[in-house]
């Protein structure tokens, strides 16, 4: 059964299944027919498998994270989606949010966001460090115990992709 031959990850290049802790979701498209169940892990699970056994579905599956869906090709559309904000503790939780959402990444270095500051053509930071420091203590990114390649490495928290998601700066005082 290929239901029980997945392994359901963060992020998967094959079979594509992603899971967020609030939301799982199964999307399948062939031709005209398009097929999503959302909701609870077990919900989703146990009516693929009932659509499986009913031979509903018959091809190899295609599912895509809440967060992919809707983002723009390029991280300078993404910025200017999001009010284009010039700060640099928001550019940089933007950019993780980026790095972990749409280029798929387990985690990010100051390197990453030294290219998503080139990358959208952004002067970049003179302490990109410190903001990175800045987001961990507001709680939106958390550092990891491996590095990546040889620098400290992040990722981005719950927190920090409501953050992103709700534009909060524009709220904040």
């Amino acid at each position: 059964m290929i239901l029980e031959n997945l392994k359901f990850s963060e992020t998967q290049d094959t079979i594509g299944i992603t899971m967020s802790e609030a939301n799982y979701r199964i999307k399948y498209k062939i031709g005209d027919f398009e097929l999503e169940v959302q909701g609870d892990k077990a919900w989703v699970e146990a009516k693929f498998k009932e659509l499986m056994e009913t031979r509903v579905i018959q091809q190899p599956l295609v599912v895509s994270p809440k967060e992919k869906l809707g983002l723009p090709l390029s991280l300078a559309e993404f910025i200017k989606s999001k009010g284009s904000p010039d700060q640099h503790n928001v550019l940089v939780v933007i950019f993780g949010y980026w790095l972990i959402h749409k280029e798929n990444m387990k985690s990010f270095n100051s390197k990453d966001m030294k290219k998503c500051y080139d990358d959208t053509r952004i002067p970049e930071s003179t302490n990109t460090s410190q903001y990175l420091n800045i987001a961990q203590g507001s709680g939106y990114f958390k550092r990891l115990d491996e590095e990546k390649d040889g620098l400290t490495a992040w990722t981005i928290t719950p927190t920090g992709d409501e953050y992103v998601e709700k534009e909060q700066w524009k709220t904040a005082k």
